[in-house]
């Protein structure tokens, strides 16, 4: 049995660069240069060595403009198989709720046996994707995944998770969404020839929202999240002090009056 491997990738502004519109509340990306979503690398790695492993295929996704095309080349480049971009205009203002539907959706219609994605994105840092993906479509989720192993016999994915103080290792049954940890699976580099394929002659299939069906179930009407005030608040003055014993240290402490 070979799997069929989907990849959520996103199209993100340049960390270092990005601002917060003061009167929407929202992210300033207009100075922004737009890169690919670095957790997302992980995952593309992730799904490679999957693939080298049981075989099949890894289809990459992204939802965005029409120029989120060079995430998806990016990630030809360094060795899947196909890309879809999800581009519509009635995605406009979709929070992760109907983000998560829309992939979903996508993964639902490439018949996807695993889907993976980064643990979250730089631009919003929520991590609700993975696991709506996973609501959406009724299946399994992994999340944190330091290191996956492949067991297609049972058709299952074995996962060892980051969880606080240690480690866990379970196992879900196929079709599985699984969150990969942060700097695990290191991104391996693009070859020559694939990049030079990705940039002059791939091109991507396109999805619309009337495509998945989901017209009415995407934008910012349909979005629950909604920014409340924002005020921009001023640097605390911090004050530093140089003690040369512990009692001049514990000093402070004794004068404080105790209530209670």
């Amino acid at each position: 049995m070979t799997w069929t491997i989907v990849v959520g990738v996103k199209q993100v502004p340049d960390a270092d660069e990005v601002g917060i519109d003061p009167d929407t509340g929202r992210l300033d990306r207009a100075n922004a240069p737009a890169v690919m979503n670095p957790p997302d690398r992980n995952a593309l790695e992730a799904a490679l060595e999957l693939r080298d492993t049981v075989g099949g295929s890894v289809l990459v996704i992204t939802m965005g403009p029409p120029n989120a095309t060079s995430v998806l080349e990016e990630a030809i480049a360094m060795g899947c198989d196909d890309a879809v971009l999800v581009s519509d205009r009635a995605f406009a203002g979709s929070d992760t709720w109907p983000t998560s539907l829309t992939l979903a959706r996508a993964a639902e219609t490439l018949e996807a046996d695993v889907v993976l994605c980064g643990e979250e994105t730089t631009d919003s840092s929520t991590g609700q994707v993975p696991p709506g993906i996973a609501a959406h479509n009724g299946w399994a989720q992994l999340t944190y995944a330091e290191e996956l192993e492949p067991q297609p016999d049972e058709g299952r994915l074995v996962a060892r998770r980051d969880v606080e103080g240690g480690y866990e290792v379970v196992a879900a049954q196929l079709p599985v969404v699984v969150a990969v940890a942060y700097g695990e699976f290191d991104p391996r580099p693009a070859g020559l020839h694939r990049k030079i394929f990705a940039e002059n002659d791939f091109e991507p299939r396109e999805w619309t929202a009337a495509d998945l069906d989901i017209e009415d179930e995407v934008g910012l009407d349909v979005s629950p999240t909604a920014v409340g005030t924002m005020e921009t608040v001023e640097p605390v003055e911090r004050r530093s002090e140089i003690v040369d014993s512990v009692d001049a240290l514990l000093e402070p402490l004794e004068e404080t009056e105790v209530v209670g």
